[in-house]
């Protein structure tokens, strides 16, 4: 019972580490926040709040990883349930958006990013966070047996 009390909370302490830091990265490219010409500060604020969503991708990963395999309900059980493949199309599509924009702000490191980018990496964001919204829906639909 520990065992499984402690990988459900490392799993929602990810998926909160994850909210947090991709609603941060929402919230700095917003154009009040950035103002009409974002400075090195900027930029290196936005970067380090990427860096962090990686993070929270990756603990998610290894948390979900190690729930299905080590949890009390068993690896069998969670993968005949086509809830846990629900969520996992989802993350992985949410993990999919993610390369391009960390690109992108890798290439705003030489060049300022203009409104029209600006908008356009946040709606991606955006994206990103609407399909986050879902997964905690099939989670609890999976924890309590359909």
């Amino acid at each position: 019972m520990l065992l499984e009390a402690l990988l459900a909370f490392a799993h929602i302490s990810s998926v909160l580490l994850l909210v947090v830091f991709l609603s941060a990265k929402t919230a700095v490219l917003h154009a009040d926040v950035a103002g009409p010409r974002p400075g090195v500060a900027w930029l290196a604020r936005l970067r380090r709040l990427d860096g962090w969503t990686w993070v929270g991708f990756t603990a998610i990963a290894v948390s979900g990883a190690a729930r299905v395999l080590w949890g009390a309900k068993g690896w069998h059980w969670y993968v005949a349930n086509p809830l846990l493949w629900v969520k996992i199309a989802l993350f992985a599509a949410m993990v999919a958006m993610a390369p391009g924009a960390s690109r992108e702000l890798a290439r705003w490191q030489d060049v300022a990013a203009g409104a029209d980018a600006l908008r356009a990496h946040r709606k991606r964001l955006m994206w990103q966070a609407h399909l986050m919204v879902l997964i905690p829906l099939f989670g609890c639909l999976l924890a309590y047996g359909f």
